[in-house]
């Protein structure tokens, strides 16, 4: 005779499996699959575009989420995500002076503000407007799972601004494969909970630590910075060897234009339990203080 407690699991399962069904039937379709003209040895690529339509954001807003930018999704076959790439237009539809665009997200669920949340997504930001995962590694996306996307922008100015954000995936899809991927699964790492933070004049250091919840290799690492960030570090304090630094890019006038960003095959070797030490610095050159965000995406496979 089954017992009460596994009748009761039982249904929360079947529960669950059917808001998740729901959730996915109730967002939109994504079809409109367009060769690519990035080549993988695994399969034919293939991209994904959609954009936002064009949005105010207010002014003197920071990490602001507008309900009208977020997007629901579904396929309708199994995809393997293999880059990403998102831009921010004006209202004439050119790159606009200012840095309106905060992060995206996008993947199998909302990303909270918790420390330890794996999730299949990527990611951009201004300064890493573009991700490109090595050869032979994917984030895999299934038909019953649903997506989001959710864009974060930023106003500094004294005058609301009217954008548009496009964006392209660039996918292989499960009928395409040539030879089998390796899954990818993601999670973000910030030196802040909330994520938002301001740094003083001069420079700043702000550091954190964490402990590995997984046996693995990363395989990308990719930051997320405010402008006037100058580098994120992630340092292996178990073993007392830096994992990897990342570092900010500058024009020919010493403008912030992008990060550094981890991307490996081979991987850096994990282990469950081992605490790792993320380091971020800042060079606040106002005489008062600046936003700041400072957080590591990274990127996995499993053992």
């Amino acid at each position: 005779m089954i017992s009460f407690p596994t009748v009761l699991r039982l249904f929360l399962e079947l529960l669950c499996l059917g808001l998740v069904s729901l959730y996915a039937a109730g967002a939109e379709l994504l079809t409109d699959f367009r060769p690519s003209a990035v080549r993988s040895e695994y399969g034919a690529v293939s991209e994904i575009k959609f954009s936002t339509a064009l949005i105010e954001v207010e002014s003197g807003v920071l990490a602001h989420h507008l309900p009208q930018a977020m997007r629901d999704f579904r396929f309708a076959e199994a995809v393997w995500i293999i880059g990403y790439k998102t831009e921010i237009l004006d209202s004439q539809g050119r790159p606009p002076r200012e840095n309106y665009l905060c992060h995206t997200f996008f993947g199998d669920q909302r990303v909270t503000q918790h420390e330890d949340q794996e999730i299949k997504g990527i990611y951009s930001d201004a300064f890493t407007p573009q991700v490109q995962l090595p050869e032979g590694f994917g984030i895999l996306l299934t038909p019953d799972e649903g997506l989001h996307w959710m864009p974060m922008f930023n106003n500094r100015d004294e005058q609301p601004a009217r954008v548009a954000m496009n964006t392209i995936l660039v996918v292989i899809r499960g009928k395409d494969l040539k030879r089998p991927l390796t899954p990818l699964y993601s999670t973000l790492r910030s030196v802040a909970v909330p994520h938002l933070f301001f740094v003083p004049p001069g420079r700043h250091e702000k550091t954190t630590t964490f402990e590995c919840p997984f046996d693995g290799r990363i395989h990308f690492l990719g930051t997320h910075m405010h402008p006037h960030g100058v580098s994120i570090e992630l340092f292996n304090v178990s073993r007392r060897e830096r994992v990897w630094k990342g570092s900010r890019t500058l024009d020919a006038k010493g403008r912030m234009v992008g990060m550094e960003v981890y991307s490996s095959g081979e991987g850096y070797s994990v282990r469950a339990g081992e605490t790792y030490r993320v380091t971020a610095v800042y060079d606040n050159p106002t005489r008062g203080p600046i936003d700041a965000m400072a957080g590591l995406f990274m990127l996995y496979s499993r053992r």
